[in-house]
Protein backbone atom coordinates (compact mmCIF):
# COMPACT_ATOMS: atom_id res chain seq x y z
CA UNK A 1 0.00 0.00 0.00
CA UNK A 2 1.50 3.81 -0.86
CA UNK A 3 1.07 6.63 1.05
CA UNK A 4 -0.87 9.50 -0.56
CA UNK A 5 -0.52 12.88 0.67
CA UNK A 6 -1.29 14.02 4.35
CA UNK A 7 -3.47 16.44 5.98
CA UNK A 8 -2.23 18.18 9.11
CA UNK A 9 -1.44 16.27 12.02
CA UNK A 10 -3.51 17.33 15.57
CA UNK A 11 -1.93 18.28 18.29
CA UNK A 12 -0.49 15.99 20.57
CA UNK A 13 -2.46 13.44 22.68
CA UNK A 14 -2.41 10.66 25.11
CA UNK A 15 -3.93 8.01 22.64
CA UNK A 16 -5.74 8.00 19.18
CA UNK A 17 -8.47 5.75 19.99
CA UNK A 18 -9.76 3.62 17.28
CA UNK A 19 -9.94 4.20 13.17
CA UNK A 20 -13.09 3.79 10.84
CA UNK A 21 -12.44 3.81 7.58
CA UNK A 22 -14.56 4.74 3.75
CA UNK A 23 -13.90 2.71 0.96
CA UNK A 24 -14.55 3.89 -2.61
CA UNK A 25 -13.64 2.28 -5.40
CA UNK A 26 -13.80 3.29 -9.30
CA UNK A 27 -13.43 1.44 -12.57
CA UNK A 28 -12.06 3.55 -15.28
CA UNK A 29 -12.19 1.02 -18.24
CA UNK A 30 -10.86 2.94 -20.94
CA UNK A 31 -7.27 2.84 -18.94
CA UNK A 32 -7.56 -0.32 -17.46
CA UNK A 33 -7.32 1.06 -13.61
CA UNK A 34 -8.99 -0.11 -10.52
CA UNK A 35 -8.47 2.18 -7.93
CA UNK A 36 -9.14 2.06 -3.83
CA UNK A 37 -8.59 5.38 -1.67
CA UNK A 38 -8.70 4.83 2.12
CA UNK A 39 -9.42 7.39 4.29
CA UNK A 40 -8.93 7.33 8.06
CA UNK A 41 -10.37 9.59 10.61
CA UNK A 42 -10.51 9.48 14.52
CA UNK A 43 -12.94 8.01 16.22
CA UNK A 44 -14.61 10.01 18.93
CA UNK A 45 -13.13 9.31 22.56
CA UNK A 46 -16.16 8.12 23.81
CA UNK A 47 -16.66 3.89 22.72
CA UNK A 48 -19.33 4.05 20.48
CA UNK A 49 -20.83 0.40 18.38
CA UNK A 50 -18.84 -0.64 15.42
CA UNK A 51 -20.42 0.76 12.54
CA UNK A 52 -21.18 -1.16 9.30
CA UNK A 53 -17.89 -1.90 7.36
CA UNK A 54 -15.44 -0.73 10.34
CA UNK A 55 -11.94 -0.63 9.93
CA UNK A 56 -10.32 -0.49 12.51
CA UNK A 57 -6.41 -0.41 13.97
CA UNK A 58 -4.44 -0.45 17.43
CA UNK A 59 -4.42 2.64 19.82
CA UNK A 60 -1.89 5.32 19.91
CA UNK A 61 0.12 6.17 22.01
CA UNK A 62 1.93 10.09 22.31
CA UNK A 63 4.45 10.83 23.15
CA UNK A 64 6.80 7.81 22.53
CA UNK A 65 9.91 7.02 21.64
CA UNK A 66 10.64 4.74 18.33
CA UNK A 67 14.06 3.18 17.86
CA UNK A 68 16.26 4.93 15.48
CA UNK A 69 14.39 7.92 15.75
CA UNK A 70 15.59 11.60 17.28
CA UNK A 71 12.18 12.95 17.01
CA UNK A 72 8.78 10.98 16.85
CA UNK A 73 5.64 13.28 15.44
CA UNK A 74 2.50 13.03 16.89
CA UNK A 75 -0.46 10.93 14.98
CA UNK A 76 -1.67 12.19 12.10
CA UNK A 77 -5.23 13.46 11.76
CA UNK A 78 -5.93 11.94 8.88
CA UNK A 79 -4.35 10.21 6.38
CA UNK A 80 -5.43 8.65 2.72
CA UNK A 81 -4.34 5.40 1.15
CA UNK A 82 -4.39 4.44 -2.95
CA UNK A 83 -3.95 1.27 -4.71
CA UNK A 84 -3.96 1.12 -8.22
CA UNK A 85 -4.04 -2.34 -10.22
CA UNK A 86 -3.75 -3.01 -13.88
CA UNK A 87 -5.42 -4.66 -16.83
CA UNK A 88 -2.50 -4.08 -19.02
CA UNK A 89 0.46 -5.75 -19.81
CA UNK A 90 2.49 -2.93 -21.51
CA UNK A 91 5.58 -2.38 -19.82
CA UNK A 92 6.81 0.37 -22.19
CA UNK A 93 5.86 3.29 -20.36
CA UNK A 94 7.72 6.42 -21.57
CA UNK A 95 7.00 8.15 -17.73
CA UNK A 96 9.63 6.03 -16.21
CA UNK A 97 12.65 5.37 -18.06
CA UNK A 98 14.22 3.27 -15.44
CA UNK A 99 11.89 0.77 -15.99
CA UNK A 100 11.19 -1.84 -18.90
CA UNK A 101 10.06 -5.68 -19.52
CA UNK A 102 13.16 -7.21 -18.89
CA UNK A 103 14.24 -5.07 -15.76
CA UNK A 104 10.70 -6.53 -14.56
CA UNK A 105 12.04 -9.75 -15.27
CA UNK A 106 15.35 -9.72 -13.41
CA UNK A 107 13.67 -8.15 -10.63
CA UNK A 108 11.28 -10.60 -10.34
CA UNK A 109 14.05 -13.21 -10.54
CA UNK A 110 15.64 -11.40 -7.90
CA UNK A 111 12.80 -11.37 -5.58
CA UNK A 112 12.08 -14.60 -5.71
CA UNK A 113 15.79 -15.42 -5.60
CA UNK A 114 15.69 -13.35 -2.44
CA UNK A 115 13.10 -15.67 -0.29
CA UNK A 116 13.32 -18.07 2.22
CA UNK A 117 14.24 -21.81 0.85
CA UNK A 118 11.24 -23.14 2.62
CA UNK A 119 8.82 -21.03 1.25
CA UNK A 120 6.83 -22.25 -2.70
CA UNK A 121 4.90 -19.47 -4.26
CA UNK A 122 1.21 -20.70 -4.72
CA UNK A 123 -0.32 -21.88 -7.79
CA UNK A 124 -2.12 -18.77 -9.27
CA UNK A 125 -2.25 -16.17 -12.29
CA UNK A 126 0.67 -14.89 -13.36
CA UNK A 127 -0.06 -11.53 -12.25
CA UNK A 128 -0.02 -13.14 -8.77
CA UNK A 129 2.57 -15.21 -9.02
CA UNK A 130 5.28 -12.70 -7.42
CA UNK A 131 6.20 -11.11 -11.30
CA UNK A 132 6.60 -7.31 -11.01
CA UNK A 133 3.75 -5.74 -12.98
CA UNK A 134 4.04 -2.62 -15.64
CA UNK A 135 3.77 0.83 -13.91
CA UNK A 136 0.30 2.55 -14.42
CA UNK A 137 -0.14 6.25 -15.04
CA UNK A 138 1.57 9.71 -16.03
CA UNK A 139 3.46 11.33 -12.72
CA UNK A 140 2.43 14.66 -14.16
CA UNK A 141 -1.71 13.64 -14.54
CA UNK A 142 -2.02 11.36 -11.91
CA UNK A 143 -0.16 12.67 -8.63
CA UNK A 144 0.01 10.29 -5.77
CA UNK A 145 -1.33 7.50 -8.24
CA UNK A 146 1.03 4.86 -9.88
CA UNK A 147 4.79 5.13 -10.30
CA UNK A 148 5.17 2.09 -8.47
CA UNK A 149 5.57 -1.56 -10.04
CA UNK A 150 3.91 -4.52 -7.80
CA UNK A 151 4.68 -7.83 -7.29
CA UNK A 152 1.91 -9.77 -5.37
CA UNK A 153 1.66 -13.79 -4.41
CA UNK A 154 0.23 -15.70 -1.54
CA UNK A 155 3.06 -17.67 0.12
CA UNK A 156 3.26 -21.19 1.57
CA UNK A 157 5.43 -21.87 4.12
CA UNK A 158 4.90 -25.52 5.52
CA UNK A 159 1.22 -25.65 6.73
CA UNK A 160 1.01 -22.08 6.63
CA UNK A 161 -0.16 -19.49 4.63
CA UNK A 162 -0.19 -15.77 4.43
CA UNK A 163 0.08 -12.80 1.46
CA UNK A 164 3.07 -10.70 0.01
CA UNK A 165 3.14 -7.43 -1.88
CA UNK A 166 6.24 -6.03 -2.86
CA UNK A 167 6.93 -2.40 -4.59
CA UNK A 168 9.63 -1.03 -5.94
CA UNK A 169 9.41 3.14 -6.96
CA UNK A 170 11.79 6.25 -7.91
CA UNK A 171 11.86 8.18 -4.77
CA UNK A 172 9.72 12.17 -5.19
CA UNK A 173 9.87 13.00 -1.99
CA UNK A 174 12.28 13.08 0.80
CA UNK A 175 12.55 10.50 3.38
CA UNK A 176 9.45 10.76 5.74
CA UNK A 177 9.44 11.91 9.53
CA UNK A 178 8.81 9.20 12.42
CA UNK A 179 5.32 9.27 12.90
CA UNK A 180 3.80 7.92 15.76
CA UNK A 181 1.98 4.60 14.94
CA UNK A 182 3.18 4.38 11.92
CA UNK A 183 6.37 2.17 12.51
CA UNK A 184 7.78 0.72 15.22
CA UNK A 185 11.75 1.16 14.53
CA UNK A 186 14.02 2.76 11.84
CA UNK A 187 16.80 1.26 10.98
CA UNK A 188 20.17 2.73 9.86
CA UNK A 189 22.31 0.55 7.49
CA UNK A 190 25.93 1.33 6.75
CA UNK A 191 25.57 1.99 2.92
CA UNK A 192 23.33 4.91 4.21
CA UNK A 193 20.17 2.85 3.83
CA UNK A 194 17.12 3.96 6.09
CA UNK A 195 14.33 1.07 6.43
CA UNK A 196 11.66 1.65 8.56
CA UNK A 197 9.40 -1.51 10.15
CA UNK A 198 6.30 -2.10 11.82
CA UNK A 199 4.21 -5.42 13.13
CA UNK A 200 0.99 -4.48 13.70
CA UNK A 201 -2.69 -5.38 12.73
CA UNK A 202 -5.72 -4.14 11.62
CA UNK A 203 -9.74 -5.55 11.77
CA UNK A 204 -12.34 -4.55 8.81
CA UNK A 205 -15.92 -5.91 10.30
CA UNK A 206 -14.74 -7.09 12.84
CA UNK A 207 -12.37 -9.69 11.20
CA UNK A 208 -8.11 -9.00 12.42
CA UNK A 209 -5.81 -9.60 9.88
CA UNK A 210 -1.94 -9.72 11.22
CA UNK A 211 0.59 -7.52 8.87
CA UNK A 212 4.06 -6.74 9.21
CA UNK A 213 6.25 -4.41 6.58
CA UNK A 214 9.11 -3.06 5.61
CA UNK A 215 10.09 0.30 3.49
CA UNK A 216 13.73 0.87 2.59
CA UNK A 217 14.87 4.42 1.43
CA UNK A 218 17.84 3.39 -0.61
CA UNK A 219 20.69 5.64 -1.77
CA UNK A 220 20.47 5.64 -5.14
CA UNK A 221 16.87 7.43 -5.02
CA UNK A 222 15.29 3.66 -4.99
CA UNK A 223 11.66 3.01 -1.97
CA UNK A 224 11.32 -0.29 -2.07
CA UNK A 225 8.23 -1.68 0.25
CA UNK A 226 7.60 -5.30 1.64
CA UNK A 227 4.02 -5.99 3.22
CA UNK A 228 3.04 -9.71 4.25
CA UNK A 229 0.11 -10.33 5.84
CA UNK A 230 -1.84 -13.33 7.16
CA UNK A 231 -4.43 -13.18 3.98
CA UNK A 232 -3.83 -15.85 2.15
CA UNK A 233 -6.12 -16.63 -1.46
CA UNK A 234 -4.60 -19.97 -1.69
CA UNK A 235 -7.75 -22.34 -0.66
CA UNK A 236 -5.49 -24.84 0.39
CA UNK A 237 -6.72 -25.09 4.08
CA UNK A 238 -3.31 -24.01 5.40
CA UNK A 239 -3.15 -22.01 8.63
CA UNK A 240 -3.63 -18.13 8.29
CA UNK A 241 0.14 -16.91 9.15
CA UNK A 242 2.30 -13.93 8.02
CA UNK A 243 4.61 -16.37 6.37
CA UNK A 244 8.00 -13.62 6.81
CA UNK A 245 9.60 -12.42 9.64
CA UNK A 246 10.33 -8.76 9.78
CA UNK A 247 14.48 -9.72 9.23
CA UNK A 248 12.80 -11.63 6.21
CA UNK A 249 11.04 -8.59 4.99
CA UNK A 250 14.20 -6.24 5.38
CA UNK A 251 16.56 -8.54 3.66
CA UNK A 252 13.67 -8.66 0.81
CA UNK A 253 13.64 -4.46 0.03
CA UNK A 254 17.86 -4.42 0.90
CA UNK A 255 18.04 -6.58 -1.82
CA UNK A 256 20.91 -4.45 -4.27
CA UNK A 257 19.04 -6.03 -7.42
CA UNK A 258 15.73 -4.82 -6.75
CA UNK A 259 17.27 -1.18 -6.77
CA UNK A 260 16.10 1.11 -9.48
CA UNK A 261 19.67 1.80 -10.22
CA UNK A 262 20.64 -1.94 -11.01
CA UNK A 263 21.60 -3.29 -14.27
CA UNK A 264 19.46 -6.01 -16.38
CA UNK A 265 21.69 -9.04 -17.46
CA UNK A 266 22.55 -9.11 -21.32
CA UNK A 267 20.34 -11.40 -23.04
CA UNK A 268 17.36 -10.65 -19.62
CA UNK A 269 14.16 -11.68 -22.30
CA UNK A 270 10.66 -10.01 -22.06
CA UNK A 271 8.31 -10.89 -19.41
CA UNK A 272 5.98 -14.08 -20.10
CA UNK A 273 2.73 -12.86 -21.86
CA UNK A 274 -0.59 -13.01 -19.52
CA UNK A 275 -3.70 -14.53 -20.19
CA UNK A 276 -6.34 -11.76 -20.06
CA UNK A 277 -8.87 -12.32 -18.49
CA UNK A 278 -11.34 -15.13 -19.21
CA UNK A 279 -14.65 -16.53 -17.94
CA UNK A 280 -14.69 -20.03 -18.60
CA UNK A 281 -16.58 -21.96 -15.51
CA UNK A 282 -15.90 -25.57 -14.67
CA UNK A 283 -13.86 -27.48 -11.67
CA UNK A 284 -10.26 -25.84 -10.41
CA UNK A 285 -7.34 -27.62 -12.03
CA UNK A 286 -4.43 -28.29 -9.19
CA UNK A 287 -0.66 -27.69 -9.81
CA UNK A 288 -0.11 -31.40 -10.33
CA UNK A 289 -2.62 -31.74 -13.51
CA UNK A 290 -1.30 -28.69 -14.77
CA UNK A 291 2.25 -29.91 -14.62
CA UNK A 292 1.35 -33.17 -16.73
CA UNK A 293 -0.54 -31.39 -19.47
CA UNK A 294 2.69 -28.79 -19.44
CA UNK A 295 5.10 -31.68 -20.14
CA UNK A 296 2.25 -32.61 -23.18
CA UNK A 297 2.31 -29.39 -24.30
CA UNK A 298 6.45 -29.06 -24.23
CA UNK A 299 6.44 -31.98 -26.76
CA UNK A 300 4.10 -31.18 -29.40
CA UNK A 301 6.46 -30.37 -32.64
CA UNK A 302 5.22 -26.89 -34.24
CA UNK A 303 7.35 -27.52 -37.44
CA UNK A 304 8.49 -24.58 -38.95
CA UNK A 305 6.66 -22.10 -35.67
CA UNK A 306 9.46 -20.17 -33.70
CA UNK A 307 8.07 -18.98 -29.87
CA UNK A 308 9.76 -16.32 -27.93
CA UNK A 309 9.71 -19.47 -25.12
CA UNK A 310 8.51 -23.10 -24.85
CA UNK A 311 4.72 -24.02 -24.13
CA UNK A 312 4.97 -25.88 -21.11
CA UNK A 313 3.91 -23.17 -18.23
CA UNK A 314 0.40 -23.44 -17.77
CA UNK A 315 -1.31 -21.17 -15.14
CA UNK A 316 -4.76 -20.37 -13.65
CA UNK A 317 -6.33 -17.85 -15.14
CA UNK A 318 -7.11 -14.50 -13.73
CA UNK A 319 -11.45 -15.46 -13.99
CA UNK A 320 -12.33 -19.36 -14.18
CA UNK A 321 -11.43 -22.17 -13.08
CA UNK A 322 -9.66 -23.23 -16.03
CA UNK A 323 -5.82 -22.60 -16.87
CA UNK A 324 -3.79 -20.93 -19.47
CA UNK A 325 -0.38 -19.77 -21.60
CA UNK A 326 0.23 -17.29 -23.97
CA UNK A 327 3.61 -16.88 -25.76
CA UNK A 328 4.66 -14.89 -28.75
CA UNK A 329 5.22 -16.08 -32.36
CA UNK A 330 8.11 -14.82 -33.96
CA UNK A 331 7.68 -17.06 -37.34
CA UNK A 332 8.37 -14.21 -40.29
CA UNK A 333 4.98 -13.61 -41.57
CA UNK A 334 3.60 -15.33 -38.89
CA UNK A 335 4.22 -13.07 -35.64
CA UNK A 336 0.94 -13.49 -33.41
CA UNK A 337 -0.16 -14.03 -29.67
CA UNK A 338 -0.62 -17.91 -29.53
CA UNK A 339 -3.18 -18.83 -26.43
CA UNK A 340 -3.85 -22.12 -24.93
CA UNK A 341 -6.88 -22.39 -22.75
CA UNK A 342 -7.95 -25.69 -20.91
CA UNK A 343 -10.86 -25.97 -18.87
CA UNK A 344 -12.98 -28.72 -17.32
CA UNK A 345 -16.45 -29.61 -16.67
CA UNK A 346 -17.60 -28.40 -20.13
CA UNK A 347 -20.90 -29.00 -22.01
CA UNK A 348 -20.39 -31.14 -25.23
CA UNK A 349 -21.41 -28.82 -28.02
CA UNK A 350 -24.73 -30.68 -29.83
CA UNK A 351 -25.92 -29.99 -33.33
CA UNK A 352 -24.57 -31.39 -36.79
CA UNK A 353 -21.28 -30.69 -38.77
CA UNK A 354 -21.56 -27.34 -40.01
CA UNK A 355 -19.74 -25.29 -42.40
CA UNK A 356 -19.81 -21.32 -43.05
CA UNK A 357 -17.77 -18.65 -44.21
CA UNK A 358 -15.61 -17.64 -40.40
CA UNK A 359 -15.48 -21.37 -39.33
CA UNK A 360 -16.95 -24.60 -38.98
CA UNK A 361 -18.01 -27.90 -36.44
CA UNK A 362 -17.18 -31.21 -36.76
CA UNK A 363 -17.73 -34.28 -34.98
CA UNK A 364 -14.37 -36.72 -34.10
CA UNK A 365 -15.43 -40.53 -34.37
CA UNK A 366 -14.49 -40.69 -30.42
CA UNK A 367 -17.14 -38.13 -29.61
CA UNK A 368 -14.93 -35.39 -29.14
CA UNK A 369 -16.18 -32.08 -31.02
CA UNK A 370 -13.83 -29.56 -32.91
CA UNK A 371 -14.78 -25.78 -33.88
CA UNK A 372 -12.94 -23.66 -35.47
CA UNK A 373 -13.47 -19.54 -36.16
CA UNK A 374 -11.56 -17.46 -38.19
CA UNK A 375 -11.96 -13.35 -38.05
CA UNK A 376 -10.70 -11.76 -41.10
CA UNK A 377 -11.90 -7.99 -39.65
CA UNK A 378 -8.87 -8.57 -37.40
CA UNK A 379 -6.81 -11.31 -38.25
CA UNK A 380 -7.43 -14.47 -35.75
CA UNK A 381 -7.68 -18.31 -35.73
CA UNK A 382 -9.45 -20.42 -32.65
CA UNK A 383 -9.43 -23.82 -32.87
CA UNK A 384 -11.96 -25.44 -29.73
CA UNK A 385 -11.61 -29.20 -28.99
CA UNK A 386 -14.18 -29.80 -26.46
CA UNK A 387 -13.84 -33.83 -25.14
CA UNK A 388 -16.44 -36.22 -23.81
CA UNK A 389 -14.87 -36.27 -20.32
CA UNK A 390 -15.16 -32.04 -20.20
CA UNK A 391 -11.90 -31.15 -20.72
CA UNK A 392 -11.96 -28.34 -23.47
CA UNK A 393 -8.77 -27.06 -24.70
CA UNK A 394 -8.58 -23.49 -26.80
CA UNK A 395 -5.98 -22.40 -29.15
CA UNK A 396 -6.22 -19.33 -30.20
CA UNK A 397 -3.89 -17.17 -32.89
CA UNK A 398 -4.29 -13.41 -32.13
CA UNK A 399 -2.87 -10.32 -32.92
CA UNK A 400 -1.71 -11.09 -35.89
CA UNK A 401 0.76 -8.39 -37.78
CA UNK A 402 0.02 -10.35 -41.18
CA UNK A 403 -1.46 -14.00 -41.00
CA UNK A 404 -2.66 -16.05 -37.92
CA UNK A 405 -1.11 -19.53 -36.90
CA UNK A 406 -2.70 -21.88 -39.83
CA UNK A 407 -5.60 -24.29 -38.50
CA UNK A 408 -3.72 -27.16 -38.90
CA UNK A 409 -0.74 -25.78 -36.23
CA UNK A 410 -3.71 -24.86 -34.07
CA UNK A 411 -4.93 -28.28 -34.16
CA UNK A 412 -1.77 -29.94 -33.69
CA UNK A 413 -1.89 -28.69 -30.39
CA UNK A 414 -5.64 -29.35 -29.13
CA UNK A 415 -6.10 -32.25 -30.47
CA UNK A 416 -3.25 -34.24 -28.90
CA UNK A 417 -4.57 -37.07 -27.10
CA UNK A 418 -2.20 -36.58 -23.76
CA UNK A 419 -4.44 -33.00 -23.15
CA UNK A 420 -7.00 -35.04 -21.06
CA UNK A 421 -7.64 -35.08 -17.70
CA UNK A 422 -5.14 -37.81 -15.77
CA UNK A 423 -7.44 -40.75 -14.14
Amino acid sequence: MENGDDKDAPQPSPAVNRWTVGLTCAAIVATGYLIAWLVHEPEPSEPTARAENSYVTPPVTFPVQIPGCDVVEPPRKGQSFGMVYSDTDRYDNPSYPWFSGPKAVAMTQALQDALPGDIEIAFDSLRDSLVFQPILGDPTQNKGLGGWTRANATLLRGDRAGALSVTVRKATKPIPPCVAGELDERRHLPDGTIVDTDDTWSETNGVRTLSRDATAYLPDGSVAYANATDQAADGSGRTRAVPLAIDELVALVTDPELRISAPVPPGTPSPPERCLRFSKSGAVIDQAQARRWDEVLAQIPLDGVTLDRPLGALLPGELGGGVCQAVRVTTPGLQSRLTVVISTDQPLPQGPDTSSYDGATRRLPDGAVVESMERRSSPSRTVTVTRRSGVQIQVSSTDASDEPLPFAVLEEIALNPGLEVSR
